[in-house]
This record gives structure tokens, C-alpha cells and sequence, in this order.
């Protein structure tokens, strides 16, 4: 474990991942009102994936303490992750076309 280090304001993490929360649920509802907008659907999985990725890190590197640790360890625990990505996205098309 790396040297004592200033603790987070956990409770403003929490505000910004309610906040996100908020607005994932309104880009998902958003094709409802906006369904004859060109490329609606596209938009909305990029915006919701997007704000998926950013709560991700912010869980990672605030409550999983990543943010305070040496490289060396978040790289072993990323390469998983990534790893996991890489083979999902490379498995899609047999899913889709299969």
C-alpha cells in the first residue's frame, strides 16, 4: 500500500454519481421524446456508455482506493478488465452474424 494520503471527499463522489445517474435515465428516455431525430439511437448508446465508463473510473479510483496506489497495481488490475473488452469486441460479430 502506497503512504498515507488525504482522504476523498466521499460524499461528493457520491453527489457526481447520483448526478450522472440522473442524467443516464434521462439520455435513456430521451429517444421517447425525441424519436424523429436522425441518429437518436446512436447518440444515446455513446452518451450512456460514456457516462457508464466515467463512474466506472470514479468507483475504481475512489472507492477501490486505485487512485492512491502505485502504477504497477492498477495496471494488474486494469489488464483484466481490458483484457475482458478486447474479447467481447472481438466476439460480437460471431454473436450478431452467427
Amino acid at each position: 500500500m502506497s503512504e498515507d494520503h488525504k482522504h476523498p471527499n466521499y460524499m461528493l463522489i457520491w453527489v457526481i454519481l447520483l448526478v450522472l445517474t440522473v442524467l443516464e435515465v434521462a439520455v435513456a428516455l430521451a429517444p421517447r421524446y425525441l424519436g424523429d431525430v436522425d441518429g437518436i439511437i446512436t447518440i444515446t448508446i455513446v452518451l450512456l456508455v460514456g457516462m457508464a465508463l466515467v463512474k466506472a473510473g470514479l468507483v475504481a479510483a475512489y472507492f477501490m482506493h486505485l487512485k492512491f496506489e502505485q502504477r504497477n497495481f492498477v495496471i494488474i488490475v486494469s489488464f483484466p478488465l481490458v483484457l475482458a473488452c478486447v474479447l467481447v469486441i472481438l466476439l460480437l460479430p460471431d454473436v450478431a452474424f452467427g
